[in-house]
């Protein structure tokens, strides 16, 4: 069977570009190499509780905001269980001193900082004119087909927002406190954008919502979307190489030796992990070049911990905290599990940046069969986070029950993303337009889609598969799809 679009990988925007095309008509199949779909949507059940592996929350998922529009267009609406959070502080940055700061939602945004920083009012004012603004100078945010350019304002992102925030405001306290989340996304003081930063800052600002039950939620519904269009997933197949003729590309050729041909090949798939299925000559050295010497971000340990019954109290925000020693952890984020048990948390997630080079000793093993080294190594980093977390919440490892590590090698496995990137392609605001990565290739029928496309995270994502899928619908057809 010939298909009108073959998708390489069922990541998140593998997904949503099955379901866009397939609400456009185009017979749709999706390859995925894992016995699951979902990549970094996958969750885990464990001691009683449902711990999700990549996505924790979510922003602007307020009625008429631009996640719960573009949820709203691809048929997720009612279909996934999130609870919104705190208003007056959906984040707590909080710092070994035993200060913390609440951010709020909204219209408390300013007030919740200014409570703090009263002598800072003024500068949080402009700070929160300038991401708004920022974002509504992009037409796949404002939903704007008026506006120049077709995905991106491309002067944001040559512009620092560490370099913005500080000349903004020298109150060193608050410049920490507005990056305090940049474990959510990655950040990087030098590099990252003043476009990323306002995208995924804003839209948390106007409405924050974490996933209340587990987060394939996502895959299922968006997965059934294709099923119910005529298209087909195929799990446990993965991608060899693609057959060429002609300048295009007629089929995947999967590793069992079927061949899937379609008329567009569209690829979820890490793009240095496409470079090697492409026959040599059909990309120019060049882009090939700029692809192979990309960047990645960073990887994440993380520490799920499952709590004893009405043991910790649970709290309806996402705490980033700063330690002041210099021993591992120097950050960490904290996120409760799902919603409160009569007031109680079943479990919470911990997250830290962690070095590749740290486990790069086991980079050949695969997911439990490391040996016992690696065991030992997760039960000392471990050791390391729950001290962190016991500085701060004192009596905090009496109400744990079973805790359950990963490593950048864990999410390798599992992604396919080289060397357990948390946010795939490092995107450099000194260098925006060799370290972005388009949907457009020199391929005529190949596109690419996923987190290393434009930006990373749930809202990065979307944007990036609506990129993709205007390049066969056209941009303006979709906006007017997406907003009427």
């Amino acid at each position: 069977m010939k298909y009108d679009v073959v998708i390489a990988g069922s990541g998140l925007g593998g997904l949503l570009c099955g379901t866009i095309l397939g609400k456009e008509g185009y017979r749709v199949c999706v390859v995925e190499k894992n016995p699951k779909i979902g990549g970094c949507l996958q969750s885990m059940y464990r001691d009683g509780c449902v711990f999700n592996t990549g996505v924790h929350y979510m922003g602007g998922l307020d009625e008429g905001q631009i996640l719960h529009r573009y949820f709203k267009y691809f048929g997720l609406l009612g279909k996934i269980d999130i609870c919104r959070l705190d208003d007056t502080g959906f984040e707590v940055i909080s710092f070994d001193s035993g200060k913390e700061y609440r951010i709020g939602m909204g219209k408390n945004f300013v007030d919740s900082l200014a409570g703090y920083f009263p002598k800072e009012r003024h500068a949080l004012e402009q700070y929160a004119a300038k991401l708004r603004e920022v974002c509504h100078v992009q037409p796949l945010y404002a939903l704007n087909d008026s506006l120049h350019g077709a995905v991106l304002d491309k002067p944001y992102l040559g512009v620092s927002a560490e370099k913005y925030v500080h000349a903004l405001t020298n109150n060193e306290l608050l410049q920490k406190v507005l990056f305090g989340n940049d474990l959510m996304y990655g950040g990087i003081s030098d590099k990252t954008s003043l476009l990323l930063y306002a995208l995924i800052n804003h839209s948390f600002m106007e409405g924050a919502w974490r996933m209340a039950g587990d987060s394939e939620q996502i895959s299922e519904a968006l997965a059934a979307n294709i099923l119910a269009s005529g298209g087909h997933i195929l799990c446990n197949r993965s991608v060899e190489h693609f057959r060429m003729e002609k300048e295009k590309i007629t089929a995947a050729v999967l590793h069992t030796g079927e061949e899937v041909e379609g008329s567009q090949f569209i690829s979820d798939l890490h793009p240095q992990n496409l470079l090697p299925m492409i026959e040599s000559g059909y990309l120019k050295k060049s882009y090939a070049k700029k692809i192979e010497t990309l960047q990645n971000t960073s990887g994440m340990f993380v520490l799920h911990v499952a709590l004893k019954d009405q043991g910790f109290q649970y709290f309806n925000y996402n705490r980033y905290h700063y330690s002041s020693g210099q021993s591992w952890p120097q950050k960490f984020m904290m996120i409760p599990v799902g919603t409160e048990n009569n007031g109680y948390s079943k479990g919470v997630t911990l997250m830290a940046l962690i070095d590749y080079s740290e486990v790069k000793q086991w980079e050949g093993t695969k997911v439990e069969h490391r040996g016992a080294d690696y065991l030992e190594f997760k039960s000392r980093k471990t050791t390391q986070m729950l001290d962190a977390v016991e500085h701060i919440i004192p009596g905090f490892r009496q109400t744990i029950v079973n805790w359950h590590a990963s490593t950048p090698l864990s999410y390798r496995d599992y992604t396919g993303t080289p060397g357990g990137s948390a946010y795939g392609v490092l995107k450099d605001c000194n260098k925006p337009l060799s370290t972005m990565v388009f949907p457009r290739t020199r391929i005529p029928n190949l596109l690419l889609t996923g987190q290393n496309v434009y930006f990373h995270g749930v809202l990065g994502v979307s944007i990036g598969a609506v990129a993709t899928c205007g390049e066969l619908l056209g941009m303006k057809h979709l906006i007017h799809k997406i907003r009427d």
